[in-house]
């Protein structure tokens, strides 16, 4: 196979790749929702932590999560 075919089979349209950074920034956005459910809806913590803390940091993981959303899908725009 010489330089120009590889070239030429590296730029399909049918060959899908995966952006690492697009993955990573899918996985946070729901660990970050996660937590916010986890948090406020649940009672896992509410041997660990106060209902005032566990409300206070539940709604900046939705806060947070809601931030990481919108820049996620603002910068990549679906490209893939």
């Amino acid at each position: 196979m010489n330089a120009e075919d590889k070239n030429n089979s590296e730029n399909t349209p049918n060959k899908k790749t995966i952006n690492i950074g697009y993955l990573f920034g899918t996985i946070m956005v729901v660990v970050y929702f996660g937590m916010a459910y986890l948090l406020l809806f649940t009672s896992i913590f509410s041997e660990t932590f106060s209902p005032a803390l566990r409300y206070a940091f539940g709604a900046v993981f939705m806060v947070y999560g809601i931030f990481r959303a919108y820049r996620f899908v603002k910068n990549s725009s679906y490209k893939r």
